[in-house]
């Protein structure tokens, strides 16, 4: 009988010339140039150097963890506010350059209030900061500058006891849309940053322990694989929906508490949850939300990664109470731009396309014969369709639609034109396209980027920049 392959193994360890025909001459060859084994000595003070730096790494990280707070020697979901109560100047997380903005930072107060849930009349203050969010992909282009949204007056109330653990996060687009207001641990790192798709969010980073995070997204109706997807996996009862959609849950959720809201439409898609920990140790308290609407799905989550068991729950039911209270962040009103003088003076399609191409897009009209991305009759207006920064041959390029109404409440129909167009039930099986639009003065403009376009946020700019001096009363 043959030997096994582990028998074959074995003795080629122990005898590995045995049952061979090789001459003692060249089996003691072999032997000389194999390296025997290290003196006990030398393998001591190998093994040594290998075990000392990897027990000196234990060492260290044992000493940098516990709670989920910015400073190592406190517990719970405190940790050290700016110098002085004010607005700090938030590093970024990820490297994406979004530092605070000074000028926009002087221009908040330095504390945000509100009510209190201890005594009636009474304020809780938290430390307000103020974190612009980038474009994912910059180009390189100037951003554009509009002033930040004012703040409202919090209705949220808050205990006492957390004042010293929150500060409040108002996270702004130099644009001035989906700007919005989040409660998170006080001292905790903020990074916030617009996908090319238009959806949104920010991470928080306690700096005494990186991997304790609070990450918040919004899928802001794009996406809508994303937001069907995530839809089935946090909601089980959506799961068979999902799939039905041709978003299949592959690996399902491990709860450990899930909790729907009990009364109105909103709050039946209001969840708090809490998921086993990790391979990391790491804990998940989370909530979210989902909406359908007009323009298809939006999710919006916030999920808080720590290490701290128990320790400063009463912040982390602030932060997620905030949450729910608001089904998602707290989102600001944008400035409302002077229809009346945009009215006024309905300006021609030709100003429109020449402040685009002062702000560096390359426009050429798509000639006659030749194939329309979106050739609809929004409101009783027909585009102008223009390609964008052209190279030619015509296959799927970037596509520019303006839309010239008379004034400002006309755009306006031809924006709801524009929803129920671009939702409409398509029996081919293929994955519906949603448009970048925009709005300014009597225009309405919608893109779309071919495959593997990158204009992105360079169109966005660009179009916003020049809509402005439309909106404007000058």
């Amino acid at each position: 009988m043959s030997k096994l392959p582990q028998d074959w193994e074995k003795m080629l360890q122990e005898k590995p010339f045995a049952g061979s025909r090789f001459s003692k001459q060249l089996q003691q060859k072999v032997h000389d140039r194999l390296p025997g084994p290290l003196p006990r000595k030398l393998r001591a003070r190998t093994y040594a150097a290998l075990v000392l730096p990897l027990l000196v790494l234990v060492l260290l990280i044992g000493y940098s963890t516990g709670g989920f707070s910015s400073a190592p020697s406190s517990s719970g979901i405190t940790g050290a506010a700016a110098p002085g109560g004010g607005p700090d100047k938030v590093p970024p997380v990820n490297g994406a350059g979004n530092s605070p903005d000074d000028a926009a930072a002087d221009s908040l107060p330095a504390l945000l209030s509100f009510p209190s849930a201890d005594s009636a009349g009474e304020e809780v203050q938290l430390p307000l900061r103020a974190i612009p969010a980038l474009p994912s992909a910059e180009n390189g282009l100037p951003a554009v500058k509009n002033p930040i949204p004012a703040l409202p007056e919090m209705t949220f109330p808050l205990a006492g006891s957390v004042a010293d653990q929150l500060q409040a996060t108002l996270v702004y687009r130099t644009d001035a849309q989906d700007s919005y207001l989040l409660l998170a641990p006080a001292g905790w790192e903020a990074s916030a940053v617009i996908g090319v798709n238009g959806s949104y969010g920010v991470t928080y980073r306690n700096p005494a322990d990186p991997v304790q995070t609070l990450i918040y997204t919004d899928t802001n109706w794009s996406c809508q694989g994303c937001a069907v997807g995530d839809i089935g996996l946090y909601y089980p009862d959506k799961e068979e929906w999902a799939a039905d959609q041709g978003f299949p849950v592959y690996v399902p959720l491990e709860f450990t508490k899930r909790q729907l809201g009990s009364t109105g439409d909103a709050a039946a898609r209001t969840l708090r949850y809490a998921l086993e920990p990790d391979t990391e140790s790491l804990a998940a308290d989370g909530a979210a939300y989902y909406e359908e609407g007009s323009w298809g799905y939006l999710i919006r989550r916030l999920e808080l990664k720590h290490t701290s068991g128990n320790s400063g729950q009463e912040a982390m039911e602030s932060i997620m109470g905030f949450f729910t209270a608001n089904q998602g962040a707290l989102r600001l009103a944008e400035p409302q731009a002077d229809s009346a003088a945009a009215d006024a003076v309905p300006f021609p399609a030709s100003a429109l396309t020449g402040a685009l191409e002062q702000q560096g897009l390359r426009l050429d009209a798509v000639n006659a014969g030749e194939e329309h991305m979106f050739n609809k009759e929004l409101a009783g207006v027909w585009p102008d369709e223009l390609l964008i920064d052209y190279e030619g041959p015509l296959t799927i390029t970037d596509r520019l639609s303006v839309y010239t109404y008379d004034g400002a409440e006309a755009c306006a129909e031809g924006i709801e034109a524009l929803k129920l167009e671009i939702n409409r039930t398509t029996y081919d099986g293929g994955a519906r396209t949603y448009p970048h639009v925009f709005r300014g003065g009597n225009f309405l403009v919608v893109y779309w980027m071919g495959p593997g376009g990158d204009g992105g946020f360079k169109y966005d700019k660009a179009i916003k920049t020049a809509l402005a001096g439309f909106s404007s009363k000058e």
